[in-house]
């Protein structure tokens, strides 16, 4: 928008209020993502927000998937541009890393020890990755599955219900990754008995090998 002016304070509160609706999320959600109680949000969006108060909109900006631009009337682009989604997943992602930092340089004082909770969060983090390709795999699939005109055709005539589609897909492909968690998170339990019951350091790093060798398995067979 050229020469755009900002918005007034409670333009901006009412473009908090219907971006808050368009993703479903309730004040206290939207609090909660924020920093702020419900009665602040509220506030913002019944009184307004200052559009120069840039580190409120910014955070608000955050939390509603939207832009500061949006938010103050200097954009009609309400949507972030897939270019910003990373930006999005490192803001969060870093905050709880920072959190994790703080706590472990506090409480945890043998660097030896800082180290291994550091290696395994690091272990952990690789194998959610994997189980995140295969969500985005679930995804695609249900796309395609979605765009099949003869699929659509048989889920009328036969009043398949769309989730007797969606879940098998799902399962099929999520059940593995998620028991590969499962997995490393029981071997993390054990890492630290005696006897038969103990799981050394090889066997979580092998999980993780195992469960990228199936990952890259199954990205090879899916035909261009």
């Amino acid at each position: 928008m050229d020469n755009a002016e900002m918005l007034t304070p409670k333009e901006v509160g009412k473009r908090i209020k219907e971006r808050r609706n368009e993703i479903g999320i309730s004040m206290p959600e939207l609090g909660r993502r924020v920093g702020v109680n419900k009665s602040t949000i509220q506030r913002y969006e019944t009184d307004g927000v200052n559009p120069n108060r840039s580190m409120i909109i910014n955070g608000l900006a955050d939390a509603l998937q939207t832009t500061p631009e949006w938010l103050t009337g200097l954009s009609e682009e309400k949507k972030i541009k897939e270019d910003d989604s990373r930006f999005i997943c490192e803001s969060e992602v870093l905050e709880h890393l920072n959190d994790f930092l703080d706590a472990v340089s506090k409480t945890v004082q043998p660097e030896i020890q800082q180290r291994f909770l550091t290696s395994m969060l690091c272990l952990l983090i690789d194998l959610f990755s994997v189980t995140a390709q295969h969500y985005g795999r679930t995804l695609n699939e249900i796309d395609r599955l979605a765009g099949d005109e003869a699929l659509k055709k048989s889920i009328q005539q036969y009043t398949i219900h769309v989730d007797d589609i969606i879940v098998p897909v799902y399962r099929r492909e999520m059940e593995t990754p998620i028991e590969d968690m499962k997995r490393f998170l029981d071997g993390l339990l054990h890492i630290f008995d005696k006897g038969r019951t103990r799981v050394d350091t090889v066997y979580l790093y092998n999980i993780l090998h195992d469960a990228q060798v199936r990952l890259n398995a199954a990205n090879d067979s899916v035909a261009p």
